[in-house]
């Protein structure tokens, strides 16, 4: 998806209607807006980082276990 120009597109696409939705459940104000967007970029590079894993030849099975704890510690970071 990452490497393929119209996939790309639309992943970029699917996250901004993400991030409004989030935001739009969080409230109405700038606050709400700065959250979603930072959901999002966590997001975004934990799925960037896992799919970087397993295009170098890693298997899901073997990356799961490592992106559930940067799962963890990037949204902790959020808090």
């Amino acid at each position: 998806m990452f490497t393929t120009p119209s996939l790309a597109g639309r992943l970029t696409r699917y996250q901004l209607e993400d991030e409004k939705a989030l935001a739009d459940a969080l409230g109405e104000d700038i606050q709400a807006r700065l959250l979603a967007a930072q959901v999002l970029a966590v997001q975004r590079v934990l799925a960037r980082t896992n799919w970087q894993k397993i295009a170098d030849g890693r298997t899901a099975h073997d990356v799961q276990p490592e992106a559930i704890a940067e799962a963890d510690q990037a949204f902790n970071q959020l808090r």
